[in-house]
């Protein structure tokens, strides 16, 4: 086999691989940004449990969850990078970080799935260059 085939192959590999992580973080992401926009006196809940933020109303829940759907469906479409996917990692790392009680005094197993999914996201983040499977913009080359 020649070796720009393998290239070729190997470069096929990871595209899709970075793919199907940008495609399931932003199932994760659309489901908490749609619980915003349709629930948003459960986000403002979760800013006063988990970020100690008291009183948030439902329109800046609302408005907050409207700003973080452009960017996902950004994201989702490999645009601006360096910003939609730094955006995605430090919200998903607050988040992670934030239910520190979860892991430790009040344990809750269901939150462990945030770790992997935190490794997903630094994962895409330090590998956007590659990333270019349906994305909008320039392809990138091994």
């Amino acid at each position: 086999m020649p070796a720009n085939e393998n290239i070729s192959i190997e470069q096929n590999k990871i595209e899709w691989s970075l793919f199907l992580l940008r495609l399931s973080v932003f199932i994760v992401m659309f489901a908490w940004t749609l619980d915003k926009l349709t629930n948003p006196a459960h986000g403002a809940g979760i800013f006063a449990h988990f970020y100690f933020i008291e009183g948030v109303g439902n329109q800046l829940i609302m408005a907050l969850g409207a700003i973080e759907m452009v960017i996902i469906v950004a994201f989702l479409a490999g645009m601006w990078k360096r910003y939609t996917y730094g955006f995605i990692m430090i919200i998903h790392g607050l988040s992670t970080f934030s239910s520190w009680e979860q892991y430790t005094t009040k344990i809750s197993l269901l939150f462990f799935a945030a770790w992997p999914m935190l490794a997903a996201c630094v994962t895409l983040y330090m590998l956007r260059d590659l990333d270019v499977k349906f994305t909008v913009g320039k392809k990138s080359e091994l």
